[in-house]
C-alpha cells in the first residue's frame, strides 16, 4: 500500500495496489500534484529503487512542482510514514481476524479517514 503524509495537516494519503512498482509510485505522485494543484509539492522519501528509478526520473523533469528528496541510507527512523504504518498495524491490523481482503481494505480506510495515526 503505498500512502504518504502531508506533514502540514497531518492528512494520510494511501493508496490500494497488488503490487509496488515505479509506475504505481508515478501514479500516487500524480494523484498528488492533482490534490495540491498549483502547488510545489515536497516529496520526501526512502531509498527503494523504484523510487529511483529512471522512470521516477524522467517523470520527475516533466513536473517541476514536484521536488523529491531522498533520505540518506539507514535513516528511515526518519521517514514519518513509517512510524504512521507502526500505528496502523498496532491500532488495526494486529491481533484482526478479517475474513476477506476487502474487509481489510474498509478497515484501514477507516481508519485513516477518522484521523487515525494522526499524531506523527
Amino acid at each position: 500500500m503505498p500512502a504518504g503524509i502531508n506533514i502540514k495537516t497531518g492528512k494520510v494519503h494511501y493508496w490500494f495496489y497488488d503490487w509496488k512498482n515505479s509506475f504505481v509510485v508515478i501514479e500516487c505522485l500524480e494523484k498528488l500534484l492533482e490534490e495540491y494543484s498549483g502547488k510545489e509539492i515536497y516529496v520526501i522519501m526512502d531509498n527503494w529503487s523504484a523510487h529511483k528509478s529512471y522512470d521516477i526520473k524522467v517523470w520527475n523533469t516533466l513536473h517541476p512542482r514536484m521536488h523529491l528528496v531522498y533520505l540518506p541510507s539507514g535513516a528511515s527512523f526518519l521517514n514519518k510514514i513509517e512510524r504512521v504504518f507502526s500505528f496502523l498495524s498496532r491500532d488495526v491490523l494486529q491481533n484482526s481476524n478479517f475474513q476477506t481482503v476487502r474487509e481489510a481494505m474498509e478497515n484501514i480506510s477507516n481508519y485513516f479517514d477518522n484521523g487515525g495515526s494522526i499524531m506523527v
